[in-house]
């Protein structure tokens, strides 16, 4: 299976942040959503934008590579 353009350069981005493997759901809209008018809308809208997510409600945990893919 073939990486999707720009899969490295996301995760470098993601990993530059040094937040290690699993991201939890405020460090994702860090990521993603750092313009975001505000940190509970940002954390809905990673929950909402993304998939792959394990844990339930405040223990919500993202794999770095999943989100890498999703983000490219």
């Amino acid at each position: 299976m073939r990486e999707k353009d720009g899969y490295r350069d996301a995760l470098e981005r993601i990993r530059s942040y040094g937040f290690g493997e699993m991201l939890t759901v405020a460090q994702v809209a860090e990521v993603a959503y750092k313009n975001a008018p505000n940190p509970k809308q940002a954390r809905r809208l990673a929950t909402r934008n993304f998939s792959g997510w394990m844990g339930q409600s405040k223990g919500k945990h993202i794999p770095a590579t999943v989100l890498a893919r999703q983000m490219c």
